[in-house]
């Protein structure tokens, strides 16, 4: 299967569509389309039209690792949604599934799903870090065993 970078590089001289889904039990989908103007119905799914500038990680010849996007004029829609994430639903990860649809909107020329790991917020941009690992499993300690460690039971 080509990369992103293989099909960027061969592509034709017509439109590509490139989307971004967010998704979390909390806030349900968010999809989003870049660059158009109106909601455009990609794959039999309406996406709303926004701008976001997608970052490619820097690995050559290997799938996307790590992307970074850029949104602009998004912030206080983010910070709306991401209230809802909070308590016990912070234990399931939001992910985010990169998309490219062809001109003729009904073929999906290639997917990735991520996590979103990081999401940095000013007064009107939005900066969201996408990763392939799941961000709830870093710095994860080992759950105490008393067959490993008999001092520590309580008795």
């Amino acid at each position: 299967m080509p990369t992103l970078r293989e099909i960027r590089a061969q592509r034709p001289n017509r439109i590509q569509y490139e989307t971004i889904t967010f998704h979390h039990s909390t806030f349900g989908y968010v999809r989003l389309v870049n660059n158009q103007i109106f909601a455009k119905q990609l794959g039999g799914t309406t996406f709303e039209p926004c701008r976001f500038e997608l970052t490619e990680s820097q690995q050559s010849n290997t799938p996307v690792i790590d992307s970074t996007l850029k949104f602009s004029r998004l912030a206080s829609d983010f910070k709306q949604k991401l209230k809802a994430w909070r308590g016990y639903s912070r234990i399931t990860p939001i992910t985010a599934t990169f998309a490219l649809y062809d001109a003729d909107q009904i073929t999906l020329l290639k997917s990735w799903v991520l996590y979103v790991s990081d999401c940095n917020l000013d007064e009107s941009d939005v900066n969201v870090s996408l990763s392939m690992t799941n961000p709830l499993n870093k710095n994860v300690g080992l759950l105490y065993d008393p067959a490993e460690w008999p001092g520590l039971v309580n008795g």
